[in-house]
């Protein structure tokens, strides 16, 4: 029986970012789920645009502009998980496929949250090798830019912690 293939053959990465970030459980569900203001803490994205008449649930599709390595690309993206306050998963649609789960647990008496954000990215199979290898060479580079968007949203909570209070 042959060897079941492993990431790098099918071309899939996981990256997984987390930290606590200084705020509840709903100011974060608050911040992740604005859609239209993702791009304040997802700085490699921008014209965020809900196309789908839905803005809450499962089934609520987007799409943004996406730069990451100097190349430009639209991400769309359907929300296929929700639970609020908990659990937000998105299925990306683009050239890149793959989920985005970002789990939301409540610590410190519920005035901090443990965001855990798993990326399980697939390059498409049209770009063949070319995109497996793509994706692997960019995994450390994205997983500085989603570290970086995880810090950025600690500030934005912090900001709307504090104004909250």
């Amino acid at each position: 029986m042959p060897p079941t293939p492993g990431p790098e053959s099918t071309g899939r990465v996981a990256i997984i970012v987390e930290r606590t970030l200084p705020g509840p459980p709903a100011v974060v569900w608050r911040l992740i789920t604005d859609w239209e203001h993702q791009g304040d803490w997802m700085l490699e994205a921008g014209d965020f645009v809900v196309t789908s008449a839905q803005r809450e649930g499962i089934g609520v599709e987007a799409e943004a502009t996406v730069r990451i390595g100097g190349i430009t690309t639209r991400d769309k993206v359907r929300v296929i998980g929700w639970e609020p306050e908990r659990r937000l998963v998105i299925e990306h649609l683009g050239w890149v496929s793959g989920t985005g789960d970002l789990v939301l647990t409540p610590v410190a008496d519920g005035t901090q949250t443990h965001l855990a954000w798993r990326e399980e990215l697939r390059s498409s199979p049209r770009l063949g090798r070319l995109g497996r290898i793509g994706l692997r060479v960019f995994r450390p580079l994205m997983r500085r830019i989603f570290e970086r968007d995880v810090r950025v949203l600690a500030g934005l909570v912090r900001a709307a912690s504090g104004a909250a209070s």
